[in-house]
């Protein structure tokens, strides 16, 4: 089948290189470039953690799965996931309240989780001023070279003669025989299927296609829609997994800096992008990091990041339309379920629907949206 899949980040490369595997005629395009917005702008943690419900938990597990076979399928590449785990600390004065909830509700899911105590935190981090004396681990996340990984699968379309193309798609008309898609540039092109996968683009152009595809507006700013992310210059710490806190969350990067978010801040993204925001914003997390590792890490830079949010915050995968052409693949853990979404929606394309995807169709907003605002300290990647 020819077909067109709209946006170029990390799921709309995976999703095409699936759709090429198997023979299709592919066509991307993305209205800035590949991976040019909150695909190379996202702390890239792995995980399937307090992401609930029971359906949300299992398919991003087997998410983290899926990057474990590609890394493997792919070995000879290089390493860009980096499945090391994952400490996580409370040290708000409930914080044995907070744990205990989430071992027990990681339990439930039979979720791998540790209790760890001072020695062993000082043993998985040495490098770690631990301000705590307790925590957990959660041996199967992992942290992911974003940017390795989408250069890889672009690299991989490129030797397919698949490249992407900077091209604005307004609208798509569908019908029994195919899709006609309308370009920013006044064009028409004609396609048996289009995936859209431009992330908080997509419920614009469901819009204007007169299909239904709730999305968050980033045009107001929040820490439903937006993050701020700090990037440290290079550093000799040794740090070698994510660190996930009420008040640091943390990360390596393979160029030896480190990726900073600050839970205390995310809040002012209400405020929007301005120069004074990301100043304040610098210097918070650059106390924070001094407060963690015992010594001064400057941060290069502090970005302003907007990011895909389905409004009830659960992945939307399906047909939009009656003759299954138009088909969405939106969702706020793209990160850890790119290498199966891109698999699954390949699968989907063919015909074979995957149970993973039952509760996740277009389908439920026809009763309505309940939008959903997560509070809880360790966020959602």
């Amino acid at each position: 089948m020819k077909i067109l899949v709209v946006g170029a980040g990390v799921l709309g490369l995976t999703t095409a290189f699936n759709l090429v595997e198997d023979g299709h005629d592919v066509t991307i395009v993305d209205k800035t470039g590949p991976y040019a917005k909150a695909s190379s702008r996202s702390f890239a943690w792995i995980n399937a953690n307090h992401k609930l419900p029971a359906e949300y938990h299992l398919l991003n597990r087997a998410g983290i799965a899926a990057h474990d076979e590609f890394q493997k399928r792919f070995a000879d590449h290089g390493t860009w996931f980096h499945q090391h785990g994952c400490v996580m600390f409370d040290s708000t004065p409930d914080k044995s309240s907070g744990l205990d909830e989430r071992f027990t509700e990681s339990a439930e899911l039979e979720y791998p989780v540790e209790r760890i105590d001072s020695d062993r935190l000082r043993e998985l981090e040495p490098a770690v001023s631990w301000p705590t004396d307790s925590g957990l681990l959660f041996p199967l996340e992992a942290h992911l070279d974003n940017e390795a990984f989408g250069s890889l699968v672009e690299g991989f379309l490129e030797e397919a003669d698949v490249v992407p193309e900077v091209a604005e798609v307004v609208r798509v008309e569908t019908n029994v025989d195919g899709t006609s898609v309308e370009f920013a540039d006044g064009s028409t092109r004609i396609f048996d299927q289009v995936i859209i996968a431009a992330g908080a683009d997509s419920g614009m152009i469901a819009d204007r296609s007169g299909l239904l595809l709730p999305v968050a507006d980033l045009s107001q700013p929040g820490p439903r829609t937006h993050s701020l992310l700090g990037v440290t210059a290079p550093t000799d710490v040794n740090l070698n997994r994510i660190i996930i806190s009420d008040k640091i969350n943390v990360r390596p990067r393979s160029d030896g800096s480190m990726f900073v978010q600050i839970p205390s801040v995310e809040a002012r993204t209400e405020e929007g992008e301005n120069p004074e925001l990301l100043d304040e914003v610098q210097t918070v997390m650059e106390a924070e990091l001094e407060s963690l590792f015992g010594q001064h890490i400057p941060v290069d830079k502090v970005i302003f990041s907007g990011r895909s949010f389905p409004e009830d915050g659960l992945s939307i995968v399906g047909y939009l339309d009656e003759h299954h052409r138009a088909y969405s693949l939106v969702t706020h853990s793209g990160m850890t379920m790119a290498a199966l979404l891109g698999r699954l929606v390949a699968d989907e394309v063919r015909g074979d629907a995957s149970q993973l995807l039952d509760v996740f169709r277009p389908s439920r907003f026809a009763e309505g949206v309940t939008p959903e605002s997560p509070t809880n300290f360790i966020g959602r990647q």
